[in-house]
């Protein structure tokens, strides 16, 4: 074993370790509280029952007050243990996700391939700290975690001043060509940029090519080595930032007459690359106007490193801390961050909570600039007359210092106008704080206005400021948004998707080049079992959940059951959490009368619910269906849930989407049922069309799908399938016959397999076996969307089915043998434990990881007694589905549906 291997082993080592004993404190003051909270109930229970035995008449008021009091302050015991638990979940999966995110960067050094994967050069001009070197590190940690092989070139490379990544070893470094001048006599700095760049490129091509082969080459910022690198007949990804030729100045004749022969042959150069990638929409759109290319362009937003940001808390600081984080450079209009603060505190009054600036940035005293701005600035500061104990001024900074003023801030302001991209806004969410930016360039695209922060028009001082007065007349928004931010970032900018989406552009050049033929087709098979599962979760879903008696705490031992078999440390699982949806995304499957109705109801003093009796009853809204406060809000987090899941499936990954908390399939266009007031499902189905021809909807619920049946029953795009129990008087009622077979275009594209009380293991496969081949077959689906729910299983409060997990979980297997996108949903399931051991089998069964049947200890262990195993038993309730019910269940579908089907597809 290597020296850089036994280092990075002693450092993972000293990580885990860490992290362990942070989680064994966690774990220490959990159980003491818990034990309190607990020890409190058992004495209000013992006062109850001592009451309840008292049998005298005297006191008898007194006592039922006295009851209803010591239930009362049980039921806030209850909801502190509830939050408790909630908390100490959250902080654990913050631990493991960044424990995760560093196992990914640290061991990417440390494996043996399995296929000789191509080897990768990228060059870089000057490797130092700032964003576009920030980018270039990700991508060779990107592409060392898909397993190639990676030595970055460049001109320059300060060890004292870079990051830790570059001189730790997890990426190889190599300095050439750094005796040619940065300029002539204080001039011609693009020319010499470009000179030193060639040079480079050509000290690969001839030297370094002599004892290493390269299969890619990479290169960002200046596209003048292309032609160089052009010699080796290899392909050549290039990464624009923003095109050289639009930040150049050209204030004279001169300059202009310097600057076009150096514009020219930019464009020239850029458009050899084999692969061209910008860093946003707003670059795109510049690019293509300025470059004209036969290749696409395409956007890959960069990411940014993981770090364990969401335990720090500025709830404690004195003041309301503003922070302003870019280079000491003029382009960046450092300037307006302070001109804004001193119109904020125009607006402010004597009682108004104290507030701070923090101006820190990148500052290097060789660059004329830096110390030329920081002095004005400074000078500025005077001149707006705010006092040193209100700014703060921070001169260069390490990532442990600029962490510890994200920390303390409650926003960040980002005043670059027309930046192109931006990658301080994104720190900032992902440490949990909004940002306040231009509604300029790439601020547009990775900050959701209203929701992440604020984006700001002319007249910016003003705006600024109008928008800074928001996080100081309420404390609470700094919070709100800030958790909006971390989901935003979290799901658009990790590190994961980042590093798929370029290998994806390598193995896609690969595969063009001649040259590389046996190689990429050693990196398309590898690909293709690669099959991605991507699980949607938050916190927020599951306090949206627990608004639903019946499966309260369901979601928490699902996701806990998942985290006890380590499935959510597995290399092929992606955490989501998922969006909310919009108004808009509601109404594709409801009335928007209806959608207005929750939401107003859901604000209402129930007190004053009888007003609206009529309305409810219209809607459904009552005792299957109650209203609660939060009910607009579990509409959006249960529609956004599925709509997330479905936007990440696609033609060519053969992807696998998991929503576990939806699946609420009896919703109609306007009116609630059977627990469910929106349908996801329909929703999801909807987003789904938008990039497939043909969905296949498959019911593996107890309950007939009816609200999908509806939605769909007229379309002859979507095939639904439900299996379900129909028997006299069983919900829904007279819905989900064998005859409801669809009507107009979609007559024969519904299938609606009605069983029997007692159905088994054996008789369900074998009409699930039969069937799912010959939809296949006739429908020719491009995307599976299953409805998993674990009603059906023997030990569900319905007391109807025979089933067992394994009976589920090899109808959701062919499925997956299918080789076709999958969306898989939950649905009902009452035995709670039931359900989690089932949703947690179908995970592992998506991920290829066999279980071991022994539950493994974790916080809800205790749920899943006597027998503490995973697989669930058969039952013995009679069986009421003969063998000829069922062949004649399938005759029917095949000399009608499946004969239907056969002749429109064809």
């Amino acid at each position: 074993m290597s020296q850089l291997q036994l280092e990075l082993n002693e450092r993972k080592r000293q990580y885990e370790q860490r992290l362990e004993e942070q989680i064994k404190h966690l774990d220490d003051a959990f159980i003491s509280q818990q034990e309190k909270i607990l020890a409190e109930l058992s004495e209000k229970d013992s006062r109850i029952a001592d009451l309840e035995m008292d049998r005298t008449s005297s006191g008898a008021s007194n006592r039922v007050n006295t009851i209803e009091k010591l239930n009362t302050e049980k039921q806030q015991l209850h909801n502190q243990l509830k939050e408790l638990t909630e908390i100490r979940m959250k902080i654990i999966q913050d631990h493991m996700a960044s424990k995760q995110e560093y196992d990914d960067k640290e061991k990417l050094v440390s494996f043996s391939p399995i296929l000789d994967m191509p080897r990768i050069a990228i060059l870089h001009p000057d490797l130092g700290i700032g964003g576009a070197e920030r980018l270039i590190v990700d991508i060779g940690l990107a592409l060392k975690f898909h397993r190639h092989d990676v030595d970055i070139y460049t001109n320059f490379h300060d060890r004292q001043r870079c990051f830790d990544e570059t001189r730790n070893g997890q990426l190889s470094v190599f300095v050439a060509c750094s005796w040619f001048p940065r300029n002539i006599f204080g001039r011609f700095h693009a020319l010499c940029a470009y000179i030193r760049f060639i040079l480079l490129a050509i000290y690969v091509v001839y030297i370094e090519s002599k004892h290493k082969h390269y299969d890619v080459f990479v290169c960002d910022q200046i596209s003048a080595c292309i032609p160089v690198l052009k010699r080796t007949e290899r392909p050549i990804l290039f990464y624009c930032h923003y095109p050289d030729q639009l930040l150049a100045k050209r204030e004279s004749i001169a300059k202009k007459i310097y600057r076009w022969p150096i514009d020219v042959f930019e464009v020239y150069t850029t458009c050899l690359a084999d692969c061209i990638l910008v860093n946003s929409a707003y670059t795109k759109s510049i690019f293509e106007k300025y470059i004209s290319s036969k290749i696409p362009v395409d956007i890959l937003y960069p990411t940014i490193p993981d770090r364990l940001l969401s335990s720090f808390s500025n709830e404690n600081e004195r003041a309301i801390n503003f922070l302003s984080i870019n280079r000491f450079e003029r382009k960046k209009d450092l300037s307006l961050a302070l001109h804004s603060f001193a119109y904020l505190r125009k607006l402010l009054n004597s009682n108004s909570k104290p507030i701070h600036l923090y101006i820190i940035g990148g500052y290097d005293e060789r660059l004329r600039e830096n110390v030329e701005y920081y002095q004005e600035l400074v000078e500025l500061a005077n001149q707006l007359n705010i006092d040193s104990s209100l700014i703060t001024f921070v001169r260069s900074f390490s990532d442990e210092q600029k962490c510890e003023y994200l920390s303390k801030a409650h926003c960040i302001l980002y005043t670059p106008r027309f930046e192109h991209f931006g990658i301080v806004p994104l720190e900032a969410m992902q440490a949990g704080r909004p940002v306040i930016a231009t509604s300029t360039g790439g601020p547009l695209e990775t900050i959701i206005d209203n929701q992440t922060g604020f984006l700001c028009d002319e007249p910016l001082i003003e705006t600024f400021a109008q928008r800074m007065k928001k996080f100081i007349d309420n404390e609470n928004l700094s919070k709100q948004m800030g958790e909006q931010g971390k989901t935003h970032v979290n799901e658009k900018f990790s590190f994961k998707p980042f590093a798929k989406k370029l290998n994806e552009h390598i193995n896609e050049i690969l595969i063009r080049h001649n040259n590389t033929k046996n190689t990429s087709l050693l990196l398309f098979i590898f690909a293709f079992f690669m099959r991605e599962v991507i699980y949607m979760t938050s916190l927020e879903l599951h306090k949206s959940l627990d608004n639903i008696e019946k499966i309260r705490h369901r979601s928490y031992l699902t996701d806990a059951l998942i985290s006890a078999y380590e499935l959510d440390k597995h290399n092929h699982i992606r955490f989501i959490q998922p969006q909310l949806a919009t108004d808009n995304e509601l109404a594709s499957a409801h009335d928007r009368d209806y959608i207005e109705f929750l939401s107003f109801i859901s604000n209402i003093d129930p007190d004053d619910e009888k007003l609206y009796r009529e309305q409810m009853d219209v809607y459904k809204i009552g005792y299957e269906c109650p209203p609660f406060e939060q009910l607009s809000s579990f509409c959006k987090w249960i529609g956004g849930g599925s709509i997330t899941a479905a936007r990440y499936l696609n033609r060519s990954s053969n992807n696998i989407a998991i929503n576990f908390f939806g699946g609420w399939h009896h919703a109609k266009r306007s009116e609630a049922s059977g627990f469910c007031y929106i349908n996801d499902i329909v929703m999801a189905i909807n987003e789904l069309r938008k990039k497939f021809d043909r969905i296949c909807y498959i019911d593996l619920d107890l309950h007939h799908g009816d609200g999908i049946q509806e939605a769909f029953y007229c379309s002859s795009k979507v095939l639904t399938v439900s299996l379900h129990k129909y028997e006299p008087g069983f919900f829904p009622i007279n819905s989900g016959g064998l005859n409801e077979i669809g009507e107009a275009w979609g007559r024969g594209f519904n299938i609606n397999i009605p069983l029997h009380h007692g159905i088994n293991d054996n008789q369900y496969l074998s009409l699930f076996t039969s069937l799912v081949p010959k939809i296949n077959s006739s429908f020719q689906p491009e995307v599976f969307v299953v409805q998993c729910g674990a009603d059906t299983l023997f030990g569900d409060p319905m007391k109807s089915f025979n089933l067992t997990t394994k009976c589920i979980m090899n109808c959701v297997e062919q499925i997956i043998n299918l080789n076709k996108p999958i969306l898989l949903l939950g649905g009902g399931g009452y035995n709670i434990a039931d359900t989690a051991r089932l949703w947690t089998s179908i995970t592992s069964l998506c991920l290829n990881e066999k279980l071991d049947n022994d539950i493994p200890e974790h916080e809800y262990f205790v749920y899943y007694g006597p027998d503490f195993t995973l697989e669930t038993w058969p039952g013995n309730r009679t069986n009421k589905n003969t063998q000829e019910y069922i062949e004649g269940l399938l005759n029917f579908v095949e000399h009608n549906q499946i004969n239907i089907m056969n002749s429109q597809i064809l």
